[in-house]
């Protein structure tokens, strides 16, 4: 199982087929020119995420129509949120190729 992907709680209708688990790809910036960025940030620092966005990223990311991500569960939905925020935080880069040292 890859990092992008969530084993679902319980189980939803996507596309006429249940799905048990939901794939993410990257978005890119169509996707944020679409559904918006997906954290409020406030002036004490603080960040908190704004569920609508976020659904939106679910449902593009994921590739299942809106009506599946608002029949997620609200744990599986967490579970989700954690897949697609992490991209906007730069949790989700990769690490930097080791220097070579010979």
């Amino acid at each position: 199982m890859s990092d992008n992907t969530v084993t679902l709680k319980k189980p939803i209708q996507a596309h006429g087929d249940e799905a048990t688990t939901l794939t993410f790809r990257e978005p890119n910036g169509d996707d944020v020119m679409a559904c918006g960025y997906p954290l409020q940030m406030h002036g004490d620092g603080s960040v908190v995420p704004i569920a609508g966005v976020v659904g939106k990223y679910i449902s593009r990311l994921a590739n299942i129509p809106a009506s599946s991500v608002k029949s997620l569960s609200v744990t599986d939905f967490q579970s989700c949120m954690a897949v697609v925020l992490p991209f906007f935080t730069g949790a989700a880069e990769s690490n930097p190729d080791p220097v070579n040292e010979d």
